[in-house]
């Protein structure tokens, strides 16, 4: 298993990860003895780093991560879970951190995590109304960054040995995830980065978004950060068998329609359009892992499999290029 350092915090974690979603049901249809199938499965095959968050089904991914993991498997293994908070959560702070973070460990069944992320989108002013919807997973900068704020509890957290490092999703207005990026104590970040949504490397925004992506690569690498690779299958629509149905004129369905233009990439030696999926995420060396959501075996499987499969050719990734521009 190929392995790179994940920036600041020293740990050498394997090209591919482990993404929690699909544990946790969120993707497709699975059982949970099946998901703790592929997590013994995937350390067996030399994976040995797990990303999950209490919103992944409600907590059942860290349940099954914490499952699959009861006899000795913990100490060969890097664990990445995630706090979000909501704007009530915002009266107490480190209570509503440490609420969280305790439940985690209970439910993974272990002392301490490797890695603890923020959740939230960041912003620097409110932009959505709470009737929105869309405010419930944003937090202002201030909120982080303030005394008392969610690096303070994540730091105190740290300074306990609860949390050994601590990161961030990098989602969000551009100014405020810069701003994050430039705080020394913040470790790691989660980077948006497949074949149909490369804005994270700093490309121009060409596609219509719902949740606008800032060029985070750049950030991060200039404050070497680590940087995990997330959604390099698009939420599935790069696959040959999509777990899940956009509605009409969704982003989800519109990536769903660009993700088939790029069906003459599935060509020997690949089997599988999520196979060239995961060579293009691991092509780019400023990702130390990428977090495929993997919700059986099959598909952690596949997943490794893609670490012996060549390279894309140039003329492939000129292809893939032209077709990020004009779509």
């Amino acid at each position: 298993m190929e392995k790179r350092i994940l920036g600041k915090t020293g740990l050498d974690v394997s090209v591919i990860g482990f993404g929690g979603g699909g544990i946790g049901h969120v993707f497709g249809p699975t059982t949970d003895e099946e998901c703790q199938k592929a997590v013994k499965g995937a350390i067996d095959m030399g994976i040995n780093y797990f990303d999950v968050a209490p919103l992944y089904g409600d907590g059942k991914a860290e349940n099954n991560l914490g499952r699959a993991l009861q006899d000795e498997r913990r100490e060969s293994v890097y664990i990445g879970t995630k706090v979000r908070l909501s704007q009530e959560d915002l009266v107490d702070i480190e209570g509503a951190v440490r609420r969280s973070v305790t439940s985690s460990l209970q439910r993974l069944r272990t002392s301490f995590v490797d890695l603890l992320q923020i959740h939230n989108r960041l912003r620097v002013s409110q932009i959505y109304p709470p009737s929105a919807g869309k405010a419930q997973n944003e937090l202002l900068v201030r909120d982080v960054l303030k005394n008392g704020g969610l690096l303070d509890a994540m730091k105190e957290l740290k300074k306990e040995g609860v949390a050994k490092h601590i990161g961030f999703t990098g989602y969000g207005d551009a100014d405020a995830v810069r701003q994050v990026c430039q705080v020394e104590e913040f470790e790691t970040v989660q980077v948006h980065y497949n074949m149909i949504q490369q804005n994270a490397t700093g490309k121009e925004q060409l596609m219509e978004t719902e949740w606008p992506q800032p060029a985070i690569i750049p950030l991060a690498k200039e404050s070497k950060l680590g940087m995990i690779g997330i959604r390099p299958l698009a939420a599935g629509v790069l696959s040959n068998s999509p777990d899940r149905i956009g509605q009409p004129g969704s982003e989800l369905a519109r990536n769903t329609e660009k993700a088939k233009a790029l069906r003459f990439l599935q060509k020997s030696p690949f089997k599988t359009l999520s196979e060239v999926a995961l060579v293009f995420a691991q092509m780019n060396e400023e990702l130390a892992t990428i977090v495929p959501g993997v919700k059986s075996a099959a598909e952690i499987e596949e997943a490794v499999h893609t670490l012996g499969l060549p390279r894309l050719s140039k003329q492939d990734l000129d292809t893939i290029e032209k077709l990020y521009r004009t779509q």
